[in-house]
């Protein structure tokens, strides 16, 4: 049997071998392909366009063997989100103004013969910005009233731009702000920030962040909105997840996200009134944090911290008893006033500034857990000039340090040290009236999945009582401030500034 089985192996290896060494004599009717060549795109370089400008694209088309060829084109264009295509022309060159919404886009253009079905495809990103898609935003006050100013990376100052957009209205006065925050499901229709104007005693109103032309009250993204004036004091998404959060009259109000406009489900339950300042945590994408919390905010009312997490609207909780690690102090029971809340140099530590009734000054950090042992670290501020009379801080995420205000004066707490200094002084006169870091709110891994991290950036507003200025100072890495590289004028008071990031 063995000796059958190999016999016919032995024949089959011959009959493939014999085959295999066949000529094929089939009629085929070969042709060259005649490749098709065309240019890269804008000479292989991004491209960058404004909104409403034209962009033209010349590229060289070739194709072999061939010197007068019949051929369609196509240009189009889809979101960095996969969004729909959006078709451009079907000319050889493009020359075509640019009304997409602004953001990312991959350019795509397709040459075909006409004769064949041979192509020939490029493309390129493309980015569309606007005049006033990043910078620095400037809310100032004029015997007219409030407007809002854009400051552009390049040093280009567009004024009065909330008047002309809204008919020649003014924004209320005194004491106008500027809120507002990167919501990541909005970049699928291209508007990942959101800017709201928060007056005292006034409802809230929402800005388009491109025009500013006012798109509607606050109190539309509520399901069940407040009684008397909407006003929000804060507002931020989450590093990780769609989650948003506002504080609303002093309420925290809650959205699940997941579409491109939040909508708030309700307010969190509970007996409390809130500091205006929300801190959402994060583990940076590098450890696991048992008992995680999703934010972490001050009780005004009653003098302790509060935290929450969940995907639906519950109840605001305290921190339960770990005895065994009970942390630096008890998050339950504060009792002071909450003058400043923001992140540390430290993905996973969240600082907050303190002041007790007698006008002593204390520290708190804290820990993203739902136990006591989120008390991380306490200590009483001693020696820091002026700093129970401060009302503006900044806090820097790059290094251990908060600046504070007073009057003219710009002082650095480093609280590792537990110490503050002066580190500049304006004219005599100039009063500061507010002081913000240039800021990334992109949640990244690169970035520990920050909401929000400082850049080496710093703008200070001043008023002299006739003039308004801001001064943009690059900051050393001791966070030393130095002298000012750029000096901006010709405003009236400003009371806020917010800043939008390149993107």
């Amino acid at each position: 049997m063995k000796t059958f089985i190999k016999a016919v192996s032995f024949i089959f290896v011959i009959c493939l071998a014999l085959f295999s060494c066949t000529k094929d004599k089939g009629n085929y009717d070969l042709k060259p392909i005649n490749e098709i060549i065309v240019d890269p795109l804008n000479d292989g370089k991004e491209i960058e366009i404004l909104s409403g400008d034209v962009l033209k694209l010349t590229p060289a088309v070739k194709q072999e063997n061939v010197t007068s060829g019949t051929y369609k084109y196509r240009w189009y264009m889809y979101g960095d989100n996969y969004t729909a295509a959006i078709e451009l022309s079907d000319k050889k060159d493009l020359d075509i103004k640019i009304t997409a919404p602004i953001g990312g886009y991959t350019l795509m253009y397709v040459v075909t013969d006409a004769a064949t079905g041979i192509t020939s495809t490029q493309q390129r990103h493309m980015t569309i910005t606007s005049k006033y898609s990043s910078g620095l935003l400037v809310l100032d006050e004029k015997a007219t009233g409030g407007d809002i100013s854009h400051i552009s990376l390049n040093g280009e100052i567009f004024k009065n731009l909330y008047s002309e957009a809204n008919g020649g209205s003014h924004i209320s006065t005194p004491a106008s702000k500027l809120v507002g925050f990167f919501y990541k499901r909005g970049l699928d229709i291209q508007k990942p920030v959101s800017i709201f104007i928060s007056s005292p005693g006034k409802n809230t109103v929402e800005l388009d962040p491109e025009t500013y032309k006012e798109i509607g009250p606050f109190s539309n993204l509520l399901v069940t909105p407040p009684q008397g004036a909407v006003q929000l004091s804060d507002i931020t998404g989450m590093s990780s997840g769609d989650p948003v959060y506002a504080i609303v009259n002093g309420k925290l109000q809650f959205s699940t996200g997941g579409t491109s406009t939040p909508l708030f489900q309700g307010a969190l339950l509970g007996d409390y009134e809130l500091a205006p300042y929300i801190i959402t945590t994060t583990a940076g994408g590098r450890q696991n944090i048992p008992s995680q919390t999703y934010l972490i905010t001050y009780d005004q009312k009653n003098g302790r911290f509060l935290w929450f997490a969940g995907f639906n609207v519950g109840s605001f909780n305290t921190y339960s008893t770990d005895m065994t690690n009970p942390g630096a102090f008890d998050p339950n029971n504060i009792k002071k006033q909450c003058v400043y809340g923001y992140y540390s140099n430290q993905y996973a530590y969240y600082n907050w500034m303190m002041k007790d009734a007698v006008g002593k000054m204390y520290f708190y950090q804290m820990f993203p857990i739902s136990t006591q042992k989120a008390a991380t670290l306490y200590q009483e501020i001693t020696s820091a000039p002026e700093l129970n009379q401060a009302t503006i801080f900044a806090g820097s995420t790059k290094l251990p340090q908060i600046y504070y205000v007073a009057d003219n004066r710009v002082y650095l707490y480093d609280y590792t040290a537990n110490v503050a200094r002066l580190v500049y002084t304006f004219s005599a006169g100039e009063q500061i009236t507010d002081v913000k870091f240039a800021v990334g709110r992109v949640p990244a891994y690169e970035t520990e999945y920050r909401v929000q991290r400082t850049l080496d950036k710093i703008y200070i507003a001043t008023y002299n009582g006739t003039e308004g200025k801001i001064k943009e100072f690059d900051v050393a890495a001791t966070g030393d401030l130095g002298s000012p590289v750029k000096t901006y004028g010709g405003f009236g008071k400003i009371t806020s500034m917010f800043y939008k990031e390149k993107r």
